[in-house]
């Protein structure tokens, strides 16, 4: 009997005018469902698409997958992303990817870093403003960037995020607050070399060939326009000089570990004029599509191809379900 795996895949919804739609995204997802199932079918499993939805309960006790590979960003919007995940466990089916816990510490970024603070994880000294009329911080140094609490795909920043003033600070943080509806963050800004790096869990959790973000002269961080135009440039494996590497591979490993994280995660960091690298992202659903999402372009340095790559998630999932495992052939050397 083949293995039958769901897909739950986030729905597009075709009338988004908030300022959290996403198109770019939206086309990236579409094109990263139509290569796990491309990937699944080729390991000789069967793909069953279930969209995330409300109803998405009801669909996987029809379905009755062996396995479900995760990769709904949300329902309606990125918030419900950590519901999802809590959907799924009740579900007792297994599936790719952190739980809910681990979901809602990333994607909140105030909690990730209370977090990693708290485990001497190094990520830049932050404050939040929650509504108009709240004083602005006063303890942090300028430069400050400002984005949206709970966000991702750098949605809600702007070339203006980056402030150098009070009154920069005071206009975009209203900014934030009135046009998502949710309270701003205020970070002090790292300005060094930035690297997005991937990590593949498992007993052993690897860390996967940094890839470093080469931006345009006058561009020094990822907004949402840069992204949604794919205005930077990356390199992998990254040039960093082995102390630096080990460096930033203890710190991503760490921050993996004390959110919690399982499967894949991706997490950003920068390094300040020391070089320390600083977490400034996580990601517990990271982009997935062949030859353009970072994490694919990652493994496949460290010489895992796609189908490998889907051939280990579900994997570590089927790990958790102790009656069954995807055979050896496909699981992925350490």
């Amino acid at each position: 009997m083949r293995l039958r795996v769901a897909v739950v895949y986030t729905v597009v919804e075709a009338n988004h005018h908030n300022r959290t739609a996403n198109p770019h995204g939206a086309k990236q997802l579409n094109k990263t469902n139509v290569a796990l199932k491309e990937a699944i079918e080729d390991l000789g499993y069967e793909a069953h698409m279930i969209p995330g939805d409300f109803d998405l309960l009801r669909k996987l006790d029809q379905a009755n997958p062996d396995v479900v590979f995760n990769n709904c960003t949300g329902i309606n919007d990125k918030s419900s992303q950590p519901q999802v995940a809590g959907m799924l466990e009740l579900s007792k089916f297994p599936f790719t990817g952190s739980g809910q816990v681990a979901n809602v510490l990333a994607l909140y970024k105030p909690l990730t870093k209370k977090v990693l603070l708290f485990h001497n994880v190094s990520t830049p000294i932050f404050e939040v403003v929650s509504k108009i009329g709240e004083p602005m911080p006063t303890n942090i140094s300028y430069p400050l960037i400002v984005k949206p609490e709970h966000e991702g795909s750098s949605i809600g920043i702007s070339a203006k995020s980056v402030v150098n003033s009070p009154q920069e600070l005071k206009e975009i943080v209203e900014e934030v607050l009135t046009n998502f509806r949710q309270p701003a963050l205020i970070e002090e800004f790292i300005s060094g070399r930035e690297f997005t790096v991937g990590v593949l869990g498992g007993d052993q959790p690897r860390i996967l060939p940094p890839v470093e973000i080469l931006f345009d002269v006058g561009s020094c961080f990822y907004s949402q326009a840069v992204k949604s135009q794919d205005g930077v440039q990356t390199k992998c494996p990254a040039d960093i000089e082995p102390q630096l590497l080990k460096s930033i591979e203890e710190t991503v490993l760490k921050a993996f570990k004390v959110l919690e994280c399982r499967d894949y995660a991706r997490i950003d960091v920068r390094l300040d004029a020391d070089h320390i690298p600083y977490v400034i992202d996580v990601n517990t659903l990271p982009g997935l599509e062949p030859g353009y999402s970072d994490y694919p372009k990652a493994a496949k340095a460290a010489g895992i191809e796609f189908k490998e790559l889907v051939a280990h998630l579900l994997n570590s999932a089927l790990s958790r379900r102790s009656y069954f495992c995807v055979g050896a052939r496909h699981a992925v050397p350490f």
